[in-house]
């Protein structure tokens, strides 16, 4: 019985975490981000944010770019580190948005 209890309460705890069908599911919940044009934005299964532009794939050496369109995307204050990295026309901050000063 404590067994189906806990499991039970996993199960809850990870479905508060799904999203739900349809729409922009970067400007749902409590990680609500805020839309840029000419860009586009979500949360990968790890948390990563991942930024992407929509006239044309992100080149390797358009970071500074990046960051700036990821900060405006999080309000001001993206999350950014040594991690950050480049991935097939995106750029990835694994940090995801920081919190504003």
């Amino acid at each position: 019985m404590m067994r189906a209890v806990i499991i039970s309460g996993c199960a809850l705890a990870l479905g508060g975490c799904m999203g739900t069908p349809g729409g922009n599911e970067a400007s749902k919940g409590p990680r609500r981000l805020a839309a840029l044009e000419g860009y586009t934005a979500a949360y990968d299964a790890s948390g990563a944010l991942v930024v992407m532009r929509q006239a044309a794939p992100f080149a390797n050496y358009e970071g500074a770019e990046a960051t700036r369109a990821a900060n405006a995307i999080c309000g001001g204050a993206v999350a950014s580190s040594i991690n950050d990295t480049y991935r097939d026309g995106a750029w990835v901050f694994p940090m995801g948005c920081g919190h504003a000063a």
